[in-house]
């Protein structure tokens, strides 16, 4: 995969993919399938993604499939938690929204979302949006 543009995933793009009633999930599902990016996720937001699918008893499917599509797991050494914060207290986003900038920015990536505050922080931070 080396050469290939990075994209850290929000964890509404999984929540669209799994959800075929989620007002974003053809949007998303047709990112998903046509995009060419390095797609990566901060375990914060995929462990967000799963909730739902882990209390309708489906955890460990959903999380072969989000494997299967080739997203990889961030861990959480990427930022500080001092970075976090500040972050945090500059933008007034929640701290998962903060993680998932925060990783977009460490990693010179651009960032998949359906959220609009987070989508306008992004690009006031720079950070190049695609979806």
């Amino acid at each position: 995969m080396a050469g290939l543009m990075i994209t850290i995933l929000d964890a509404n793009i999984l929540i669209a993919a799994m959800d075929p009633n989620d007002a974003h999930h053809a949007r998303v599902a047709a990112f998903l399938k046509n995009t060419t990016d390095d797609l990566r996720i901060p375990r914060l937001s995929l462990a967000e993604a799963l909730v739902a699918q882990v209390h309708a008893r489906r955890g460990e499917q959903a999380q072969k499939a989000i494997q299967s599509l080739g997203i990889q797991e961030l861990g959480g050494n990427l930022v500080s938690a001092l970075d976090l914060a500040t972050l945090r207290d500059a933008t007034g986003l929640k701290m998962p929204d903060c993680v998932v900038l925060a990783s977009a920015r460490a990693s010179q990536a651009r960032l998949a979302t359906t959220d609009a505050k987070l989508a306008k922080a992004a690009s006031g931070a720079g950070i190049e949006l695609t979806l």
